[in-house]
């Protein structure tokens, strides 16, 4: 089988994957290794998706973080997480997570969750909503205060 239709191929495949949602280069990089295609073929491939403009490390960054904070919000620390896991390179991870302010989307979640807790005693509520912050990557020092603030919202209700 020639070059040209090994990069055809890898070239395929990584349109069908980019199909499905956007993807890091990382992420079309590990897809094409393990379709097994050799390392020169990756290159190539990589390099002409991003010649067209098809893969972007930052703008895909960028916008894995917008959907997160849209969809299914989480701490600033566990979307860079995210985005490494990607294979998104530590500083666009930083540079994509940096306008989250993970007190005020903390203390929102929180409030949502709240509304579905009540009616439960106070140290049921209280541990149920520390872990539903902990859970989405937040520390435990903004989870207590924001548990605290809301609690003491919820009781003043």
């Amino acid at each position: 089988m020639g070059s040209s239709d090994q990069d055809r191929r890898a070239l395929i495949s990584a349109y069908r994957l980019l199909k499905q949602r956007p993807r890091s280069r990382a992420e079309i990089a590990r897809h094409l290794e393990r379709l097994e295609f050799d390392s020169d073929t990756i290159s190539k491939t990589l390099d002409s998706l991003a010649s067209f403009g098809e893969i972007d490390d930052r703008a895909f960054a960028s916008a894995w973080t917008d959907s997160r904070m849209r969809f299914r919000p989480r701490s600033k620390w566990l979307i860079r997480r995210e985005l490494e896991k990607k294979g998104i390179d530590a500083e666009l991870a930083q540079d994509a997570t940096e306008s989250i302010d993970d007190y005020s989307t903390a203390r929102e979640l929180a409030r949502h969750r709240a509304s579905q807790l009540r009616g439960l005693d106070r140290t049921t509520f209280t541990r149920r909503l520390m872990n539903y912050l902990v859970s989405r990557g937040y520390d435990r020092g903004t989870s207590s205060r924001v548990v605290i603030e809301v609690t003491a919202e919820d009781s003043s209700s």
